[in-house]
Parts: C-alpha cells; structure tokens; sequence
C-alpha cells in the first residue's frame, strides 16, 4: 500500500456528501457514509465518465453521464451499464484531516 495523502478536513465533508481530490495525479472521490469515509477512483470503467460530478445516494454514486452507479464502500458496480467495479482506495483519518492512500 502507498502512502497517505491529506486531501481535506473532515469537518468539511457532512454525512452524506463528498469530495474529489488528487492523490498522486488520480482523481479520487471521497464519501462521507455511515459514520464513514470511503475513497474509489473517479473514472467510471463504462464510459470514463466523472463520478466527482455525479450524485450521492446512500451508499451509492451515480455517474452523470450513463446512469451506471457504484457502492462507495467496495467500488463494486450496482446498476448497468457499468459491469466493472471502481478501484478502491484505503482511508485514515488523523484528527481532522482525511488521507487517502496513494495508489
């Protein structure tokens, strides 16, 4: 595993919400759910689409171009078109600040 990069505060990101970052030249999304934070890649494996620009419902993101959706907590794929799941990245957070692993 790489290392942990800060990408925000946490009292920044509500329940329910996220954020997308740079970790190491990829995009990342970070979901604040249950009482936790989840970090998947941005790029939706369909049509590349910007999960970052897409909505959050629950556990699942959904990609604004295509309507495929994804659970945050495993990046697996939820609704079609999308088949392939989001890669998923370990996170820490250290006091306030959020850290992504690098992938």
């Amino acid at each position: 595993m790489g290392e942990f990069v800060t990408v925000g505060k946490a009292s920044n990101v509500p329940e329910g919400e996220f954020l997308v970052a740079e970790v190491d030249g990829q995009n990342v999304v970070v979901a604040h759910v249950e009482g936790e934070f989840y970090a998947i890649g941005e790029e939706c494996p369909h049509a590349g689409g910007p999960l970052g620009d897409g909505t959050l419902d629950g556990c699942e993101i959904e990609c604004p171009w295509h309507a495929s959706r994804f659970d945050v907590r495993t990046g697996e794929a939820t609704m079609p078109p999308a088949t392939e799941p989001v890669p998923t990245y370990a996170v820490n957070i250290d006091g306030d600040d959020i850290q992504v692993a690098s992938p």
